[in-house]
């Protein structure tokens, strides 16, 4: 693995930087991102974000998060790096990188990472990609015990994609070095209570509404080991949501007595995404990969394209059912 040193001499002799992340980005994706991008405005860089996404409602209280907009989708003239953060391997970057023909660096925690990039820093003892964001940006000289609005951004984006990517700390990625980099956090005065309060006791009427509909119609499969929720097209527009986070909605069914897996299936323009989580052993990674997705053992991503949603949930409970046995 390369060093967060050789990051640094990259970034500080580079002059214009484009920032990206997987697509349908999560508070990790997003977190490290602002988190990187307030340390690199801090020092004077042109830096500024790609992406083909926008921002979900609950993560829009970040410094600098109205710059995630969606127009963005390829690196600007004259961009001599791009740092992709938090994306395992090239199909899932939120960027069109196709005509771009400077360095990329690539950081991350996913063990799938496919190590794409001129300098791979991949992590996967990290809770996640916002531990290496915090470390990265001490290394660029940020200093966590000045308590200016510099460092409470950064810290702020740090802690949104640590609480989002470790289940609020329930997760089993959880580390000493994690708690440890809380820690410094609250030292520093991020306010950990309006963080959480932004991203899970913030939401609006219409995604409640959502929610209770996407729930009453919730499967169980497979000997009721499995939850299975879907959101059919149009679903989100009918209830003006197209922008919104529904990890919490997953997250409901993998709460279920006896369920192991939880599984979203979100029906697309061109698709079905899928989102699972796992409860205890089940490793959904495994599952994702087989469809040209991937993420951690217990929280995985897959983009099927070209099918319907029955299909789409057929094929991923066909490959469960050997992970359950």
């Amino acid at each position: 693995m390369s060093s967060l040193k050789e990051i640094k001499e990259e970034i500080l002799k580079s002059k214009r930087i484009g920032l990206s992340f997987h697509t349908s980005p999560d508070g990790d994706a997003i977190g490290s991102t602002l988190a990187l991008l307030n340390a690199l405005r801090h020092l004077g860089k042109d830096s500024y974000i790609i992406s083909r996404d926008v921002i979900s409602d609950n993560l829009s209280f970040l410094s600098f998060a109205n710059e995630i907009d969606g127009n963005t989708l390829e690196p600007k003239e004259g961009t001599d790096l791009v740092i992709i953060l938090d994306c395992g391997n090239v199909e899932r970057i939120s960027a069109d990188l196709s005509n771009y023909k400077g360095k990329v660096i690539n950081i991350d925690h996913h063990i799938s990472n496919e190590e794409y990039g001129f300098i791979n820093y991949v992590d996967v003892s990290a809770a996640a990609t916002c531990e290496i964001s915090y470390l990265l940006a001490e290394e660029l000289g940020i200093d966590f015990k000045n308590k200016t609005d510099v460092e409470i951004n950064i810290g702020s984006a740090v802690y949104t994609g640590i609480v989002t990517d470790t289940g609020s700390f329930r997760h089993s990625n959880v580390t000493k070095r994690t708690h440890k980099i809380v820690s410094e956090l609250i030292e520093l005065g991020v306010n950990n209570s309006k963080v959480h309060s932004n991203l899970f006791d913030n939401k609006p009427f219409e995604k409640v509404k959502l929610m209770g509909c996407v729930l009453s119609n919730i499967e169980l499969a497979l000997e009721n080991k499995v939850a299975v929720l879907e959101i059919p097209k149009g679903m989100l527009e009918e209830f003006n949501l197209k922008n919104t986070d529904t990890s919490d909605i997953i997250s409901v069914g993998l709460g279920i007595k006896g369920v192991e897996v939880s599984m979203l299936l979100k029906e697309v323009e061109d698709g079905v995404k899928g989102s699972l989580r796992s409860k205890n052993d089940v490793d959904v990674r495994k599952v994702a990969e087989v469809y040209g997705g991937g993420g951690h053992i217990k929280a995985a991503g897959v983009m099927q394209k070209g099918v319907d949603i029955e299909t789409a949930k057929e094929n991923l409970l066909k490959i469960l059912k050997e992970e359950l046995k």
